[in-house]
């Protein structure tokens, strides 16, 4: 057996394609897939999944997901995943004599279902489905005798269909195209048993929907969940699967009738449409502006302010989920006031949105009402994403959520639910048993350096909550700990948003409990602008300690400002990150 092949070696740089691509251009892809999954390592948890056809890939497709915490280690798994899908249909080629001229068309499924994957809703259940069934009908390809074939292949269709759903049904089809192809049954026997293949295959699903299941029919006939919508049937998958079934056949027509001294021709040729066309097709696929906001997000879970702020430096965030969390992270790292408008904003769709009844946004905005102190409505937010989950499934990064909230509220019995969930999982096992320990003494609660303030800075007034007035409720939110900084800063940052000079010159004074150095810049800005714009006395100077740099700008900033409705921005480069330039560019 030969160590090293040219058939080894492409299927060794394709897999560290594939790990570079996720390791490196895509990794926040993964992480998003491990936050909406709670795999369990428990025998309930287990034969849930195992107790429905096709349910055993769902299980291992989410038992596989949960590494996705470490996007390399996810990279390594589908790298690995996806080379032994190749391999599997490369022996499969084999046994029905392809020669390695053709191996390249092997990576064709591989290469689709990568392109799939670049879809944040396609679930990994989906690869381990077509790598089972190509392995059963590698196994097929690996048996003599005419009978030891059939019966093989009677008593696999069931445990197949168990396994991995209605892809069952690419075992008889290859069966009997490969069958037909040698000739080695009679043809009475090879009609017998393509009608039993046929009755056993349609009284499976038949079955198990009439004695097992309260499923719909269709979905006792895919049973897997290939996609996180169950609604949607991706013909896409349909595809990849038959393309297993027939490309070691056509492989075993190409070998048969190509000519020798066009050899070399064909395998380059292959190989570079293989690697254009594979380009062009991932280039097309990969989403990389949700990938910015996947960074984004996973970043802020993290609580990597740093990160998060590093990412709007190398590239203004311009979607409101990222302006979102560029802004929580400035406020908590003491910038908001500073910076703020160091990069784009898009109106208080940007600082806090309004709710969406989905499982994304929610989950992002609950973010920022919990640093704020709104636990109640950080709490019901989680609750609502996990809910709105079209897969049905729990959230890992959801449930976490309802555990923090609750056991700030000091609703230990719930709380207590939940991390014991958490104690079942492998990331999150150790972070739950500290948390269930810091809940039985009160002190060491105060003395948490995010629930102990998160417990003082909580709303501990019911009151209704209301999207349209969310001023009001941050000036309540500050009312009761005037110490809370971060909750100031959000309001005098909707004022500012929303152009509401008025409220802003009303709430400013509202800041002296928190012993600011200086005016921050955001506001010296603000305040001079409304000075300039309401001082009918030149000799009188305001009343507030502002910048003299800031004071010399905003008179540049008159000079240049034309009287025109529309005035051309470019003249305005050198104040683009100032709140001036806000108020007149922005709508």
């Amino acid at each position: 057996m030969k160590i090293f092949s040219i058939d080894k070696l492409l299927s060794l740089v394709f897999g560290l394609m594939v790990f570079a691509f996720f390791a490196f251009l895509y990794p926040f892809h993964l992480n998003y897939q491990e936050q909406y999954q709670l795999f369990l390592f428990s025998p309930d948890y287990f034969f849930q999944f195992v107790a429905k056809p096709g349910g055993f890939s769902d299980f291992t497709g989410n038992f596989f997901t949960q590494f996705f915490f470490y996007s390399w280690v996810g990279a390594i798994i589908i790298a690995i995943l996806f080379t032994l899908l190749q391999r599997t249909i490369w022996f499969i080629s084999q046994q029905l004599g392809a020669k390695p001229l053709f191996m390249p068309i092997t990576f064709i499924p591989s290469l689709l279902y990568w392109g799939l994957l670049c879809d944040e809703n396609y679930l990994l259940g989906g690869v381990v489905v077509m790598l089972l069934t190509a392995a059963s009908i590698g196994a097929y390809t690996l048996l003599k005798g005419n009978r030891v074939r059939i019966f093989f292949v009677l008593l696999l269709i069931p445990l197949l269909y168990w396994l991995v759903g209605g892809a069952f049904l690419l075992l008889p089809l290859f069966v009997i195209i490969r069958e037909i192809m040698k000739r080695e049954i009679k043809i009475i026997h090879l009609i017998l048993f393509t009608l039993g293949c046929v009755a056993l295959s349609f009284a499976l699903p038949v079955l198990s929907k009439t004695y097992l299941l309260q499923y719909p029919m269709r979905q006792a006939w895919i049973g897997v969940n290939f996609f996180r919508f169950p609604v949607i049937i991706p013909v896409s998958i349909g595809l990849i699967g038959l393309l297993i079934v027939f490309i070691p056949i056509i492989l075993h027509f190409l070998t048969v009738h190509i000519k020798k001294n066009r050899k070399i021709l064909i395998f380059v040729v292959q190989l570079v449409v293989l690697l254009s066309g594979g380009y062009l097709f991932i280039r097309q696929v990969a989403d990389m502006e949700k990938e910015e906001v996947m960074a984004y997000d996973f970043n802020v879970r993290m609580r990597k302010w740093d990160h998060v702020i590093a990412l709007a430096d190398r590239k203004t965030p311009t979607s409101p989920l990222s302006v979102t969390c560029l802004n929580l992270a400035l406020a908590k790292e003491g910038l908001l006031a500073d910076r703020m408008f160091y990069y784009y904003q898009n109106g208080i769709g940007g600082l806090i949105p309004d709710f969406t009844r989905d499982f994304t946004i929610p989950m992002m905005v609950g973010e920022v009402y919990y640093h704020l102190g709104f636990i109640n409505t950080a709490q019901r937010y989680a609750f609502e994403a996990m809910e709105a989950l079209p897969d049905y499934q729990k959230s890992v990064r959801a449930v976490k959520r309802l555990a923090e909230t609750n056991l700030i509220n000091g609703n230990y019995t719930v709380a207590a639910k939940y991390l014991h969930l958490l104690q079942k999982t492998f990331y999150y096992r150790v972070w739950a048993t500290k948390a269930l320990i810091t809940m039985k003494d009160e002190n060491l609660i105060a003395q948490h350096p995010e629930w102990g303030w998160l417990r003082q800075c909580r709303t501990k007034d019911d009151f209704l909550f209301s999207e349209g007035e969310k001023d009001m409720m941050l000036g309540v939110l500050f009312r009761q700990n005037s110490e809370n900084r971060m909750a100031y800063e959000y309001l005098m940052a909707y004022t500012l948003l929303i152009k509401d000079l008025k409220h802003f010159v009303q709430y400013f004074p509202l800041g002296r409990t928190l012993h600011y150095k200086a005016i921050p810049n955001s506001y010296q800005e603000a305040l001079m602008y409304i000075w300039e714009k309401t001082n009918t006395d030149p000799s009188k100077e305001i009343l507030y300690p502002i910048n003299p740099l800031t004071k010399q700008r905003i008179k540049a900033f008159e000079r240049i400002s034309p009287h025109q409705i529309d005035p051309d921005p470019k003249l305005f480069d050198a104040f683009t990150n100032t709140y001036w330039y806000y108020l007149q560019f922005r709508k």
